[in-house]
């Protein structure tokens, strides 16, 4: 049994709070929060070079 470890410790910098959405562009958003937008890009970048790989994996590409 192991004993007297610390398992983890978090960090978790304060943010400024600066600028908000408007509550209708918050809704449309997902997030009030201007920092955290981060709008999706199109295909998952980690599928996509699971699928290559395995596709020269099998075919040799």
């Amino acid at each position: 049994m192991i004993k007297h470890v610390r398992l983890a410790a978090a960090y978790v910098p304060y943010q400024k709070l600066c600028t908000l959405f408007s509550p209708l562009e918050a809704l449309k958003r997902g997030t009030a929060f201007p920092e955290l937008y981060s709008p999706y890009d199109g295909e998952d970048k980690m599928s996509s070079n699971l699928k290559s790989s395995n596709k020269e994996r099998i075919y040799g590409e």
